[in-house]
């Protein structure tokens, strides 16, 4: 268990598939998860696990995320009048996952990253070009295009949950879709 509250990372695969490949790590230092010093923990630890592709023995390391969200302001210079509440705390946690992720922190010896999870930030906001101008693939904007969405609130439609490939692995990747659970649920259902 990694984290401190309810809200915790995990994977779920088929191990007909992959087999993990050594021990899991966690990013759950002061400088990802209170990024701004503020004193307060914003973002929830990342998750890395680095797997075996059971027919191929191809290796790939996936690092699932939960960052700060905009529901709640974090402070002066940190909320973004258009990118929204705690844009500042993503961006750096961002930087910081990244600066982890050269140091092959599952010791997989290999260069293949996928970066998933809830990144509480749109494709076109800071967090999202900080992976983008790192080399990283957002796959969902690639393969669902321009109006790819993974929930719809208040008839308005986006997606703040991510799988972002680095350099080698995206020329691996051969798709990707995004599997609806519950946003195209009408309200009426009260799920």
């Amino acid at each position: 268990y990694v984290g401190t509250d309810v809200i915790i990372q995990a994977f779920i695969y088929k191990v007909a598939s992959v087999t993990p490949l050594n021990a899991f790590a966690a990013l759950d230092g002061d400088s990802f998860i209170d990024p701004n010093n503020t004193g307060s923990p914003k973002n929830r630890p990342a998750l890395a696990q680095s797997f075996t592709e059971n027919s191929s023995g191809a290796v790939f390391t996936v690092v699932v995320n939960h960052l700060k969200s905009k529901g709640s302001g974090c402070g002066a210079g940190d909320d973004d009048p258009e990118q929204g509440s705690c844009n500042l705390t993503r961006t750096l946690a961002v930087q910081e996952l990244l600066d982890w992720l050269a140091t092959d922190p599952t010791g997989s010896n290999d260069s293949d990253f996928l970066v998933i999870g809830d990144l509480n930030a749109y494709d076109k906001e800071d967090p999202i070009d900080v992976l983008v101008d790192a080399g990283y693939t957002d796959l969902e904007g690639f393969y669902g295009g321009e109006y790819a969405y993974s929930y719809v609130f208040s008839a308005q439609l986006g997606y703040l949950d991510y799988a972002l490939s680095n350099a080698s692995l995206t020329s691996q990747v051969t798709g990707a879709a995004t599997w609806h659970t519950n946003s195209d649920e009408p309200d009426i259902l009260d799920y």
